[in-house]
């Protein structure tokens, strides 16, 4: 019961912190009134998404969705959450392209081996917000985005819904929407007040 406390807690001072700290770069949405998730399987207990939209870089204007689930409330924060983007990006440590309900986003603060329980709900915020800022390519995870060349013109092909090393992308509803070509109704639906 106190562990399952924790859980809750974190996510509270998430919900009540995030515009602050990541100077409005992050929004938490609604899942169905709950951060509780029951399509996520049996032994995920607690998964909300979040919306990332950088105020700068190469992903500047673009906005991502990453769903965050601790699989084990009992286990929290002893474990990693597990971190997965639902949106396509072309980025060296991000690779949505692969199915599967792991974590799909390689930044050193969310592997298991170098989580600590110190560290929370604000930690997987503030490791996402870095990944946007300082791409690794020391530390690929992607098999399409290996390399620095060309990078920046990459990314904004995929923004723009082009088409990468023979991958097609969707176009990033952010970036429609600051193109002036984008419906912001449903996000603004999905959105909790902060």
């Amino acid at each position: 019961m106190g562990t399952t406390h924790k859980v809750v807690k974190d996510f509270y001072r998430l919900l009540k912190n995030i515009t602050s700290f990541s100077d409005g770069q992050a929004k938490i949405l609604e899942n169905e009134g709950s951060p509780t998730d029951p399509d996520v399987g049996e032994d995920a207990k607690f998964a909300f998404q979040v919306d990332i939209t950088p105020n700068g870089g190469p992903y500047l204007g673009g906005t991502f969705r990453f769903k965050i689930v601790v699989e084990n409330e009992n286990r929290w924060p002893q474990d990693p959450p597990t971190v997965r983007c639902l949106t396509d990006i072309y980025h060296p440590n991000i690779d949505n392209f692969e199915e599967g309900e792991y974590s799909n986003v390689c930044v050193n603060a969310l592997d298991l081996c170098t989580w600590d329980s110190q560290f929370d709900f604000e930690t997987c915020i503030q490791s996402l917000l870095f990944l946007f800022y300082e791409p690794n390519f020391d530390d690929v995870l992607s098999l399409i985005c290996c390399s620095d060349e060309n990078f920046q013109e990459l990314v904004q092909t995929s923004l723009k819904g082009g088409i990468v090393d023979g991958i097609p992308f969707k176009p990033n509803e952010g970036w429609l929407k600051k193109k002036g070509g984008g419906n912001s109704s449903q996000e603004k639906e999905n959105e909790i007040d902060t």
